[in-house]
């Protein structure tokens, strides 16, 4: 017994350990109209100390350029900054947006844009007159929507609108998109080959879930499955034992087209036939499934009254 507990407890730690190591979420961004004459749009790394990380990239740019004498002054052009690494202007054309507002078509155009890319986000800013982008409003406006945002994101991605009009903001929340994936309740079925005590059986297995997505990313799922075994005993006999199983899965992948699920799982022998299991029967596995059908899953199976332990492993194939 306590061999099994030494295992249980590093498999939960390596489980663990691999779910802290590679989740990362999907991005949140912000769109931000000021006075119909400077257009920001925000994407969202990482919410750690977002707004002072903003704050001190755009002030350092701004005092960048308030000394700067290589502005461009009849011409159009973009800034691209790397915050304490580089900053380059380069000449371009006009940006035009074509909108519809209140029923009316509205046209905006933008001389100029500018670029900050930093770790945690990327920001794009349009503008028509430097004086707009280098203004201590401009930083003051940001880290407003920014403090919004923070008190009103939830796990799933989003695209928050806002405007101003002078000094006040104004969250258009009727714009605002939810990006990515929904919870949704899975039912899955498949077959899979068993090795016991060095015996192939095939199972029958029927799966339902409740899958919980993350920043457009299904990540989390908790489940409850059946397994019937068929196990061919003298004279081609057959005996079915049946497993009730309940698990969890944590999805390591940060793509929606590669899944890469890897979890827990406990069963309880729930119907007994022949001598393959003996009372009380009961196993503990882990679950990896490689790609959208093909899961392996090594177990340990403690049997006749938990006075028997060994392993197993199942290879299933879902449809």
């Amino acid at each position: 017994m306590m061999n099994l507990k030494k295992i249980i407890t590093l498999s939960l730690v390596l489980l663990c350990y691999s779910i802290t190591y590679s989740q990362k979420h999907r991005l949140d961004s912000i769109c931000v109209q000021i006075d119909n004459n400077m257009e920001l749009n925000l994407a969202i790394f990482d919410y750690t100390n977002l707004a002072l990380n903003v704050e001190k990239d755009l002030k350092g740019l701004q005092s960048i350029l308030k000394d700067s004498k290589d502005i461009p002054e009849k011409v159009s052009y973009a800034v691209f900054y790397l915050p304490d690494i580089s900053l380059s202007i380069k000449q371009t054309e006009p940006v035009e947006r074509i909108i519809w507002e209140n029923g009316k078509q509205t046209r905006y155009k933008f001389n100029n844009q500018c670029y900050i890319n930093s770790k945690n986000y990327y920001l794009k800013i349009q503008f028509n007159e430097l004086e707009k982008l280098i203004s201590d409003s401009l930083t003051t406006k940001l880290k407003e929507v920014i403090d919004s945002v923070c008190d009103s994101q939830s796990r799933k991605s989003t695209i928050f609108n806002y405007s101003f009009q002078g000094k006040n903001m104004i969250h258009q929340k009727q714009l605002d998109k939810i990006t990515g994936q929904s919870d949704v309740i899975t039912l899955k079925g498949g077959i899979g080959v068993n090795f016991i005590k060095n015996k192939p059986i095939i199972d029958l297995s029927a799966e339902m879930g409740f899958m919980f997505s993350k920043k457009g990313i299904y990540n989390n799922q908790f489940y409850v499955s059946y397994n019937q075994l068929s196990d061919f005993g003298e004279n081609s006999k057959v005996y079915l034992n049946s497993f009730t199983n309940i698990g969890y899965r944590h999805n390591l992948s940060n793509t929606a087209k590669d899944p890469n699920w890897l979890g827990l799982e406990f069963g309880y022998l729930t119907s007994k036939n022949g001598e393959m299991f003996g009372k009380n029967t009961c196993k503990f596995g882990i679950n990896w499934e490689i790609g959208k059908y093909m899961s392996v899953s090594p177990q340990l199976i403690l049997s006749d009254n938990f006075k028997e332990l060994y392993p197993a492993l199942r290879i299933g194939f879902g449809f």
